[in-house]
């Protein structure tokens, strides 16, 4: 894991996600590509709530402050990054360094998701925060890029951790998504202190030993690993997934995303997306 593309908002999650990345990249020596969109009034104006009713001289003064509010975010994305890289001496280079964390700073002006995905795709991992208020990117934006990027994305949680390789919990169930995210996660999950293989059960065979069989296997790579199998009880399978990440301390969460018909519909009857709306732990997804 070499290179991490941090997506830049321009907004008080900066500083979180920014933390988190570095926590990312630090175990690899990686660089942190820096990147930012700087949104055009016409595009956030389709992703922003009540703009299409403006009409006549409101439409003018909507887009005006569209326009005001991408210019801001964009000068607060390169002080944000200056500043970080500044703080936790780290190089801007142009290519990852051999001994040490390095960064870079790229923006764009336009197609938000198509130079998003874009990027994504050239990088090992993606790293960005959950989305809190309109930005004039679409709401689902961090769906269509678990679903359409084919690169890991992590998520940053609601505060800056200390670890990301203390407990690591693997969320499991029997399909490839969360194989391919079991895959994608082994170079954080070689460096873990613990790591956690949590099941909800759906039919109640056979899950004990499908978790029990990947504690196994791991092994071969040198992780000491335990599986859990826990009952929802009544619960939705994302609450007891929530609840088990707050059992076990989990410091990272790794699970699988997909989608059928619906871009939102995603693993574990709405796992996915719940822990892309919200949630105090970095999630580590993959499709």
């Amino acid at each position: 894991m070499k290179t991490i593309l941090v997506a830049v908002g321009g907004s008080g999650t900066d500083e979180v996600v920014f933390q988190t990345a570095l926590l990312a990249a630090r175990p690899f020596n990686a660089h942190l590509q820096f990147f930012h969109v700087r949104i055009r009034a016409a595009e956030a104006a389709r992703h922003t709530p009540h703009v299409e009713f403006a009409r006549g001289p409101a439409i003018a003064h909507a887009l005006e402050r569209l326009h005001g509010e991408a210019e801001q975010r964009s000068a607060n994305a390169e002080r944000h990054v200056r500043d970080f890289c500044l703080r936790n001496a780290i190089d801007l280079a142009a290519r990852p360094g051999a001994d040490r964390v390095t960064a870079g700073w790229q923006h764009e002006s336009g197609d938000a998701m198509r130079y998003l995905m874009l990027r994504a795709r050239h990088h090992d991992l993606t790293m960005a925060a959950r989305q809190s208020r309109p930005d004039g990117l679409p709401d689902d934006f961090l769906a269509q890029l678990v679903l359409g990027s084919g690169r890991p994305l992590l998520l940053a949680g609601s505060r800056a951790p200390q670890t990301l390789t203390g407990t690591v919990m693997v969320c499991w169930k029997e399909c490839p998504e969360a194989a391919r995210a079991l895959t994608a996660a082994m170079p954080l999950l070689t460096r873990a202190d613990h790591v956690v293989f949590v099941t909800v059960p759906e039919t109640g065979d056979g899950d004990a030993d499908a978790v029990h069989d990947l504690v196994r296997q791991v092994a071969w790579h040198g992780i000491s690993a335990v599986g859990q199998v826990v009952p929802a009880n009544g619960r939705s399978a994302a609450d007891t997934l929530r609840a088990a990440a707050q059992s076990c301390g989990a410091d990272l969460i790794v699970m699988g995303g997909y989608g059928h018909r619906r871009m939102r519909e995603l693993i574990f009857g709405g796992c996915t997306q719940s822990a892309l709306d919200a949630g105090d732990t970095p999630v580590f997804v993959l499709h």
